[in-house]
């Protein structure tokens, strides 16, 4: 949390209960509070961007990465 590049301040798909089917709004979720000062004890000091990459899909067939700023 206070290094030069937080990862997962959320505990990740582990620490969120990995809900199957949903995990890029999740992910897309809990960049969008970063980015807004609104994460709570989870607030990264500063967050100004966040990175969001998935892969799913039978034989990983698709993919998606999204830059979220606030």
């Amino acid at each position: 949390m206070e290094g030069d590049l937080p990862v997962n301040p959320s505990g990740g798909l582990i620490g969120c209960g990995h809900a199957v089917g949903a995990t890029g709004v999740m992910q897309v979720g809990e960049a969008a509070l970063q980015v807004t000062c609104r994460a709570g004890k989870r607030q990264v000091k500063g967050a100004k961007r966040g990175l969001v990459q998935g892969i799913g899909g039978p034989a990983t067939s698709w993919t998606f990465a999204f830059i979220v700023e606030g």
